[in-house]
């Protein structure tokens, strides 16, 4: 029986059903709206919940915000970070720290022999400069002075004494040109140079300056200019013709006047610095002058220095020195040679 109830039941489904006209379909109906409308009290009470509730919120994100800016600037970093980055604060504050306008730089040297020959031999400098926008002002004094005595001589012979001071200003027009004025006064009683007052007009050029804080790095100068100088000349000691060719007793030793000499001469001459490494520079300084009233006479000057820092205040420098004279006073070499080592402070 079971069996002829399913298949009663399919052959129902697979018959077609009567189609209901559309309006005895039934679909969902919407829900109805309320009838009563609600009460004004009601939606007043929402409302303020609602602000209540945004007010707090605010209250609570600004809470928020402010407890985040206490603990960030309580934050410190570890105490290795900490210090490296104070390390680095004081190394930018010296890098950016402005230069001071004043600049003092003085050199010692000392040389002492003893035994089969005795010699000392004493020289020194002193210099001041102050450096503006617009102009540099920058004075110097030198010195040096030496004695000696042979093997078997009995009294010392000066074999150093010279020295001299000169003043220096300049206007600056720009940061590359300026233009100078040049005065002093120097001495060499062993080339018989009594004293040699002189004055110098000219333009310098600055063609490279390059410096990190107040660490020069490279600089690289030029001054073209005319000098006047008066050389007065006067004979201290024998010349080396005199003695070889006169007895001892006719040698002269008292001091004797010689001829004066003008001197008008254009001047050219070049000042470089160099630093190969952190704390070695290297210098040169070198100048020709020309004489246009004696027209053969002309000097070349050279100066080559190597200085070491041993602080920020002092160094050791090995400088040097040629001193070329075409026409020197009779009896005088025409070239001078000084290797010297020295103690430099600049403050």
């Amino acid at each position: 029986m079971w069996i002829g109830a399913v298949v009663v039941t399919l052959l129902y489904s697979q018959a077609p059903q009567p189609q209901l006209p559309p309006e005895t379909v039934d679909m969902p109906s919407a829900p109805k709206a309320s009838a009563t409308p609600p009460d004004s009290a009601t939606v007043l009470q929402a409302a303020q919940a609602a602000q209540q509730a945004a007010e707090a919120a605010q209250k609570a994100a600004q809470a928020a915000q402010q407890a985040l800016m206490v603990m960030v600037a309580q934050q410190k970093p570890p105490p290795g970070e900490e210090a490296a980055s104070s390390a680095e604060a004081k190394a930018q504050e010296a890098v950016e720290k402005p230069p001071s306008a004043w600049t003092t730089a003085a050199n010692f040297g000392l040389m002492f022999l003893a035994g089969n020959s005795s010699s000392i031999t004493l020289n020194g400098r002193l210099a001041l400069t102050r450096k503006t926008e617009n102009w540099i002002l920058g004075g110097r004094a030198y010195g040096a002075y030496g004695r000696a005595r042979p093997t078997g001589a009995e009294h010392f012979t000066d074999i150093a004494v010279q020295g001299g001071a000169d003043f220096r200003a300049d206007r600056r027009f720009n940061l590359m040109l300026s233009g100078y004025s040049l005065s002093g006064i120097d001495f060499d009683h062993i080339r018989f140079i009594e004293a040699r007052p002189f004055a110098e007009l000219g333009t310098g050029v600055i063609w490279v300056d390059n410096k990190v804080g107040n660490v020069q790095k490279t600089l690289l100068s030029t001054d073209f200019g005319l000098r006047y100088a008066y050389e007065s000349r006067f004979r201290y000691y024998p010349t080396a013709k005199e003695i070889a060719l006169l007895p001892p007793e006719d040698v002269p030793t008292e001091p004797r006047n010689l001829p004066n000499v003008q001197v008008v001469a254009p001047r050219a001459a070049l000042n470089f610095r160099y630093m190969l490494t952190e704390g070695v520079t290297f210098g040169e300084d070198f100048e020709v002058l020309l004489n246009v009233i004696e027209a053969k006479r002309f000097w070349v000057n050279s100066a080559t220095r190597v200085l070491v820092r041993l602080s920020q205040v002092f160094s050791v420098s090995t400088a040097l020195t040629f001193k070329y004279d075409s026409e020197p006073p009779e009896g005088a070499q025409k070239l001078d040679t000084v290797l010297s080592l020295g103690l430099d402070a600049v403050f």
